[in-house]
């Protein structure tokens, strides 16, 4: 297990939770104890047709917005000790709606020690202050992105360490984890509108410890075999407020499959399995069935690259009471048609299917951009990016343009 030395952690990915923003091996500065400094600086000029994704019914908020975003990394890698610090702000600010502006901070610190040829131990941490533009997760639909004045905040802690035993090349590799993660809100905790004080984010704060084993058996040169169980515990700070009942979750995930990486052209991970769902309010629906993820990079020329991303899992809803059984599937092709130019194209489709209610969101996104590499440190890139809701709850269905430039240096 090592750190991805090819790319710097700070962009955020997840419903998830990781970061990516990539940096070339020759930038950055040396220092003489062999540290790289890497300062990076991200900006562009937006213009949004619909700020806060309403539906057809409602009249759309249009704004240009600029987003700044510097930030720094350290690295360091000696004699297979690896060390990622990495900091990042990202300003935005609306010229014809200043409510919405936002100020996110991430840091995050991945580091993995090789105490000799067969045992490794990893420890990471993120520290991220994020917000959720109107009309998404908490604030999702007409009803609530209508009178939201500001984005939601929160604030989330991540720490997680990895322990290896078995050398990358060995036949057989153990990695056990254990991870414990806390996510509080920052404003509309306490709603005084008492027709919206269910919806207090207060509701909504939760913490959860997850532990998993994973083995990975080599059966050919870059193919591994795979079988790993995992377990998230998660607790939230208060009871359900419509029902005075538990809302805390027990999520089992047990799956085999494999990993592969053939000669750089081709790398991939697929995994499938089942799981579980329990609740500990027993008068909710539980949940046991089929889960899958997939994570696929293929380089069919080297100024060429193709990404696939999917899977099949259920979650904790931002609003609802129970499960949501989420389906989706990423695709991407970036490729260089010069040296220093390039074509960006991303592919999102998403189900997500409400077990407490009638609702089920179908969601589209595609993304479109013509990249100029200006110079070894600089990026042009002008691109599109259009989102679509279809949902049987008619005011969360909405469209959504963004046109932007941007301009980002990697020194």
């Amino acid at each position: 297990m090592k750190l991805n030395k090819s790319t710097i952690a700070l962009s955020l990915l997840t419903s998830c939770a990781c970061y990516a923003a990539h940096a070339n091996e020759e930038r950055g500065y040396i220092t003489e104890s062999g540290i790289r400094i890497t300062p990076l600086f991200e900006s562009s000029l937006e213009h949004n047709d619909n700020i806060g994704r309403f539906s057809s019914s409602q009249k759309p908020e249009s704004s240009g917005v600029l987003v700044l975003e510097p930030g720094i990394a350290f690295e360091s890698d000696r004699g297979g000790n690896e060390h990622l610090v990495a900091y990042q702000i990202s300003s935005g600010t609306y010229f014809d709606s200043s409510d919405d502006n936002f100020l996110d901070h991430k840091f995050i610190t991945n580091n993995f020690i090789r105490l000799n040829s067969k045992h490794g131990v990893s420890l990471n941490y993120n520290l991220l202050l994020l917000h959720e533009e109107r009309g998404t997760g908490l604030s999702a639909g007409d009803s609530l992105s209508t009178v939201v004045t500001d984005p939601v905040e929160y604030l989330i802690n991540d720490i997680n360490s990895t322990y290896v035993y078995g050398s990358d090349g060995a036949k057989g590799r153990l990695e056990l984890s254990l991870g414990y993660l806390d996510r509080s809100y920052k404003n509309y905790r306490d709603i005084s509108n008492p027709n919206l004080a269910q919806l207090s984010t207060k509701y909504k704060d939760f913490d959860e410890v997850s532990g998993g084993s994973a083995f990975y058996y080599r059966v050919m040169p870059a193919t591994q075999a795979l079988f790993e169980i995992e377990l998230v515990k998660r607790n939230y700070d208060l009871a359900d407020p419509a029902t005075t009942r538990s809302q805390d979750s027990l999520d089992q995930f047990y799956m085999i499959g494999s990993k592969w990486d053939m000669s750089g052209k081709t790398t991939g991970k697929l995994r499938l399995g089942l799981q579980n769902k329990d609740y500990e309010d027993s008068q909710k629906d539980q949940f046991t069935g089929f889960s899958w993820d997939v994570d696929l990079t293929w380089n069919p020329l080297e100024h060429s690259q193709v990404t696939l991303l999917g899977g099949q899992r259920v979650r904790d809803p931002e609003q609802g009471r129970n499960y949501v059984k989420d389906k989706f599937l990423t695709s991407g092709w970036k490729h260089h048609w010069k040296s220093n130019f390039y074509s960006d194209i991303e592919l999102l489709l998403r189900n997500s299917d409400y077990s407490s209610s009638n609702r089920d969101d179908d969601f589209y996104s595609n993304r479109l951009a013509l990249g100029y590499t200006l110079n070894d440190i600089t990026d042009l890139v002008l691109g599109w990016k259009y989102e679509r809701v279809n949902s049987t709850i008619n005011e969360n269905s909405y469209k959504q343009n963004v046109w932007y430039l941007s301009v980002n240096l990697v020194l």
